[in-house]
């Protein structure tokens, strides 16, 4: 007799029998139409109902004849996963914590070199253009000093960085960014990722300069009238940038993308948002090299929630007694 799991509100369950587990589905305990089961000889987890032994009454050992079934869903067993409908299967903040967490020191040798490389590149080209500054004279401030001693005024120079130099250090700031972005996608649906592809979204970087700016001065607005419109906003429309990376959506798309899939769930990814400054903030009291842990804890632990947003509780989990994601065989987003 095979083994059978089950998954219900974010956390693996079993082994147990099939007769048991047609018992959980019989009184209710399990949603046949949502909640996932899986055994060996299945590629991937599947809703109870699209699952032969529990699609029927006929393969429920404990139904009676005024039992009633839920019918199958449409679909296919191993084919790519759908989207669940927004909003359906409401995110757990822990969970996406802890998998982020998981995620982290499984793969923390190559998720550290990558934030090397991209700390690195940050500095050199940040390092290059305020070297041209210098050589031009752009963006040099005087202040002047009055000493009352000698009755002498005195000037001193300092940078503040030219036009030029915010402009080209935000442009890469988005170019590097979508290249992580990419990479955090991949790590979390179990799908290969390289160094290499921090360099990858070129193509992607105009529609996500376009959404930034708009997505800004959206925020930036709504924190001037009273604070509370513009955290509203940033947590309806922040995942613009994934669905840039992540779907190819130009700038409106993108943003009415994120907008849907935060449906119902703009409350936990406020209390999602308290939990990763309080990591953040834990890695800085580490004398700061616990950033090194925490910054991709809070950076994956927001992937795992927008994953879970399009494909439900899922996107937390492994397939059992491995450490393959359940969405590397079938997220149809990568």
């Amino acid at each position: 007799m095979s083994d059978w799991y089950y998954a219900k509100d974010g956390k693996q369950n079993g082994p147990v029998s099939r007769g048991h587990l047609a018992e959980l589905l019989q009184n209710g305990t399990l949603d046949p139409a949502k909640d996932l089961v899986w055994t060996s000889t299945m590629r991937d987890w599947l809703p109870a109902a699209q699952v032969p032994e529990f699609s029927t009454r006929t393969a429920d050992p404990y139904s009676t004849p005024a039992s009633s079934w839920i019918p199958p869903v449409p679909g296919e067993a191993g084919v790519a996963l759908d989207e669940i409908p927004p909003g359906s299967d409401p995110i757990n903040v822990m969970a996406c914590a802890k998998r982020g967490l998981d995620l982290t020191v499984r793969n923390f040798g190559m998720i550290l070199l990558i934030g090397i490389i991209y700390f690195a590149i940050t500095m050199a080209v940040g390092s290059v253009l305020g070297a041209v500054d210098v050589a031009m004279g752009w963006g040099e401030t005087t202040h002047q000093v009055y000493d009352g001693s000698s009755g002498f005024t005195s000037n001193y120079y300092y940078q503040t960085g030219s036009p030029l130099n915010f402009l080209g250090n935000q442009v890469l700031a988005i170019f590097l960014s979508l290249g992580f972005t990419r990479i955090t996608l991949n790590l979390v649906s179990g799908r290969e990722f390289s160094i290499g592809m921090l360099f990858g979204e070129g193509q992607k970087l105009l529609p996500a300069i376009g959404a930034t700016i708009l997505y800004s001065l959206m925020v930036g607005l709504g924190l001037l009238l009273f604070i509370v419109p513009g955290i509203y906003l940033a947590l309806r429309f922040g995942f613009y940038r994934a669905a840039i990376v992540d779907r190819n959506l130009g700038v409106l798309e993108s943003l009415r993308y994120s907008s849907s899939l935060t449906t119902n769930n703009r409350l936990s990814l406020f209390v999602l948002s308290l939990l990763t400054i309080f990591i953040i903030l834990a890695g800085m009291l580490a004398l700061c090299v616990g950033l090194l842990f925490a910054i991709p804890v809070a950076s994956l632990a927001w992937v795992v929630a927008y994953r879970w947003l399009q494909y439900g509780h899922r996107a937390a989990e492994d397939h059992p007694g491995t450490q393959t994601p359940v969405l590397s065989t079938g997220n149809r987003g990568v």
